[in-house]
């Protein structure tokens, strides 16, 4: 009797053991967002200033793209849903007016980028931002 009590004992422990693995091996990775100016490492000085963005998992982005000059801030607003590993080439269009300060201020200017991206399968928001500098073309 006190063998099949061990026995028990011991079958129990070894399911809640592998259970307690099994959870951990299944835990959701959070999901990451990637920010990345369009061709190099700075943002070139163009009519369409150009960004990258991705999710490594299904889901559902807004982008706040904002210039900053010493003239004066600019902001665009979008969004879009997103599939895992898919890149979305976004941005904004610049007036002429914008452009000419641009490129007389390039060294003091930054784009800001701003995502917030929400996770299509469970709902769990991340958010992100980056600042970029802009280089001649």
């Amino acid at each position: 009797m006190k063998k099949f009590r061990t026995f028990i004992a011991g079958l129990l422990v070894a399911t809640v053991g592998l259970a307690a693995l099994g959870s951990t091996a299944t835990a959701a990775t959070p999901m990451n967002v990637k920010i990345a100016p369009y061709a190099g490492t700075k943002v070139k000085v163009a009519k369409k200033l150009k960004v990258i963005v991705s999710c490594s998992k299904d889901c559902a982005a807004k982008v706040k793209v904002t210039m900053i000059t010493p003239a004066g801030n600019s902001t665009v607003k979008g969004g879009r849903n997103l599939a895992a590993g898919q890149g979305w080439l976004t941005g904004m269009v610049l007036t002429n007016y914008g452009l000419s300060v641009l490129k007389n201020h390039y060294r003091f200017s930054r784009l800001k980028v701003a995502v917030t991206a929400r996770n299509l399968k469970n709902g769990t928001i991340r958010k992100k931002t980056s600042f970029f500098r802009f280089r001649l073309g």
